[in-house]
């Protein structure tokens, strides 16, 4: 009917124009059908993500939470945790901490919803709030060193925070001195005339010479001849010194040179992440085991972001690496080629496993979609376990610098 076919519009739909508004705009009736729009939904999510789609990604980790919440005892306190990083990459700082409360509250031994809460403390200013989420994370994951890194970088903003604070108000207090000594200032006095050798009687011990300018009386007056035979001397020339170089002093701490003190400092990394990335994952080569002389090969490496940085904070070196990043890749079995990539999210420097996706395009054959799923998708042979070993030998080089 013409109702119905206006209320599918923009008008009567505010997922009209999202491209996944098919399962946004779903409501189904009984609580199968809701759990299985719930599955769609999260992998729909965590490829919005991966893709860099974060308002679609915040929206459907939303449907899915809805969903879950008309269903009791089927609330997923990783639904809250992945939608409060998706917030914090669109800077709903306290969104994401609301979320971060809420997966504690479905399930205080997430440990990633302690990180997530931690990181929006920090940007709200709150270092104290900070500090203990992340000190609570740790006690759950002690070998976790991002919980240990967050919490010097909350110690190091408070510091910073204080100082900056203690600052502006002694440079307040400045300007109130200033203001008040011009609004007390005397008059400046008039000067007088004075001739050759009268003193001054402003300031005692002094006298005036014949170009005007004041002197003391004990101020001797070199004749020019005597300022020639000076300057035939060559006294009052600067001269060179020649003597070796004092060694800069190595820095304590793996602090750069100036930095001696071993205060706060942070070197971004992300140029070495992308340069070392793209040299080292491009070229690995996977020998398919059919006997056909196929291949799988990694072709280029894309769409690296994230965050790496290295701080010394009290001598103490943190390492931080949080990235994502693409592998492209060609398959070639007979005749047929197509390609593909492996799509990697959340790769650190702790312990954790980064997720991998495979993406086939879509001009890839059906035929070798399969050889892709068998020999890229699967995580215990193939070409995946080959690039995720020379990431793993990535990060351990990075721990070390």
């Amino acid at each position: 009917p013409p109702r119905a076919l206006a209320m599918a519009g923009p008008a009567g739909n505010p997922y009209a124009s999202n491209r996944h508004a098919d399962v946004l705009s779903e409501e189904p009736k009984d609580d199968e059908a809701k759990l299985r729009l719930v599955e769609e939904i999260k992998n729909r999510a965590k490829g919005a993500f991966a893709q860099k789609d974060m308002p679609s990604a915040e929206l459907l980790y939303g449907k899915a939470i809805s969903l879950l919440d008309t269903i009791p005892g089927k609330a997923e306190a990783a639904l809250y945790s992945n939608r409060a990083m998706v917030r914090l990459n669109l800077n709903k700082v306290e969104e994401a901490l609301e979320d971060s409360k809420k997966c504690l509250a479905t399930d205080p031994k997430f440990v990633k919803a302690y990180h997530r809460k931690a990181q929006a403390l920090v940007r709200l200013s709150e270092w104290d709030d900070a500090i203990a989420a992340a000190e609570e994370g740790a006690k759950l994951d002690p070998a976790n060193k991002a919980f240990a890194e967050l919490i010097e970088k909350a110690k190091a903003d408070k510091e910073k925070d204080a100082d900056d604070k203690a600052k502006l108000k002694r440079d307040a207090q400045d300007v109130r001195v200033e203001l008040h000594n011009a609004s007390t200032a005397r008059a400046p006095p008039v000067k007088k005339d004075k001739k050759e050798g009268e003193e001054d009687s402003s300031m005692r011990g002094y006298k005036t010479r014949a170009d005007g300018k004041t002197t003391s009386y004990f101020h001797t007056e070199i004749s020019d001849e005597a300022k020639k035979l000076i300057k035939a001397q060559g006294f009052g020339k600067p001269k060179k010194l020649d003597g070796p170089a004092e060694e800069a002093a190595e820095a304590k701490g793996g602090g750069s040179q100036w930095n001696q003190a071993g205060t706060y400092e942070e070197k971004g990394m992300m140029t070495w992440v992308t340069d070392n990335f793209k040299a080292r994952l491009t070229g690995i080569v996977f020998e398919l085991p059919s006997g056909s002389g196929g291949t799988l090969t990694t072709t280029a490496v894309a769409d690296i972001k994230g965050d790496a940085s290295i701080s010394v904070s009290r001598g103490k070196r943190r390492r931080l690496l949080d990235i994502s990043f693409e592998v492209e890749f060609e398959g070639k079995v007979g005749d047929a080629s197509g390609k593909g990539k492996l799509v990697f999210t959340e790769v650190s420097a702790g312990d954790d496993e980064p997720e991998v996706r495979l993406e086939a395009g879509s001009e890839a054959p059906p035929a070798l979609r399969e050889v892709f799923n068998a020999f890229a998708k699967a995580g215990g042979q193939g070409l995946q376990p080959l690039v995720l070993a020379e990431v793993k030998k990535l990060v351990e080089e990075y721990k070390t610098k």
